[in-house]
């Protein structure tokens, strides 16, 4: 499958070169060869290194996809015409053929398929001698016509002798000029794009970054007001120590009393004031509490502040328990 993928590739790449250079080479391109005769039959076949294997036309159709299609005209229907124009460029002198034709043969350009080739004429490079060939349309209109019909759209016209062949294209070559010059600039376009598009990516990013880090320096002000009067206020941080020392550390006598009373056990109320816990909440058992309480050494005194309730149609007492908190 990837070598039929890369045949077809390579055949579409070559459709879009001007007819001349598919042709500059020594001998015929392989490919699909479509023959028609004066009386206008028609037969395929398969040429692959200068060998024609005749084949159907539904066996052309179906492997037109990955081949290039030619159609090889009469030779009675090949006309050459020898011409010197002025030395120009090669799309000036296209151009200037295309309205000259008229002038120079009995044919008007839209009636037939054609091409020239050219060359300096040897002691006056300023001018070329030219060779136009072309083919009238009319000679191949049927063999296009039932080609089409089975879906084959060749894009060249073979004539010449069958070692150094022409290609006549059926397309036109200004819109195959346009073509590849649209392709030109759509490769260049993309080569500028991946060459800018990184260094603009990285800029963005830079940017982005230092409006980050300004919309940040209100905040990393305010912290370093922060810590400078947190490193100026020793004293105060002795002072809240002092004071955590005298009425002890809530957090720390919560998760004290927390890790004592069993699971059945419920506060409700907590206070810590001057070293002096006093609990409230509700218990299975609300009378082993003191025996809890009192076993650790971080609890000092406990003993109930009110007496224990049964709370009616409930399995469970109310407390309140006061202790002291060892230092």
């Amino acid at each position: 499958m990837l070598a039929s993928f890369c045949s077809w590739w390579i055949a579409r790449l070559q459709e879009l070169l001007p007819p001349s250079w598919t042709s500059a080479g020594g001998g015929a391109s392989d490919g699909i060869v479509v023959d028609m005769d004066s009386q206008e039959n028609i037969t395929a076949s398969i040429r692959h290194n200068g060998r024609q294997e005749p084949v159907t036309l539904g066996v052309a159709a179906r492997r037109a996809g990955s081949r290039p299609v030619v159609v090889r005209a009469p030779p009675d229907a090949v006309l050459e015409k020898h011409h010197v124009v002025p030395a120009a460029p090669r799309r000036e002198l296209n151009q200037m053929l295309r309205f000259e034709l008229a002038r120079i043969t009995p044919f008007n350009a839209d009636d037939v398929f054609w091409r020239w080739d050219g060359r300096p004429r040897p002691g006056d490079r300023s001018r070329t001698d030219i060779v136009v060939t072309l083919v009238p349309k009319a000679a191949v209109a049927a063999a296009l016509e039932a080609l089409a019909n089975v879906g084959i759209q060749p894009r060249f016209i073979e004539a010449g002798p069958p070692d150094r062949p022409r290609l006549l294209p059926i397309a036109d070559e200004v819109g195959r000029s346009l073509l590849l010059r649209t392709l030109a600039w759509t490769c260049a376009g993309l080569a500028v794009t991946a060459l800018v598009l990184p260094l603009l990516l990285q800029e963005l990013a830079i940017r982005s970054t230092d409006s980050a880090i300004e919309d940040l320096q209100p905040a990393m002000k305010q912290i370093e007001a922060l810590r400078r009067g947190i490193t100026a206020d020793g004293a105060g941080r002795d002072v809240v120590a002092q004071e955590t020392d005298r009425t002890g550390d809530v957090l720390q006598v919560l998760a004290g009393v927390t890790r004592i009373l069993p699971d059945d056990t419920y506060l409700t109320d907590f206070s810590l004031r001057d070293r002096q816990v006093t609990l409230g909440g509700r218990s299975a058992a609300a009378a082993r509490l003191i025996t809890s309480l009192s076993a650790d050494p971080m609890i000092r005194d406990a003993a109930f502040a009110a007496p224990v309730t049964r709370i009616e149609g409930a399995t469970t007492d109310l407390f309140s328990i006061r202790a002291g908190i060892a230092r």
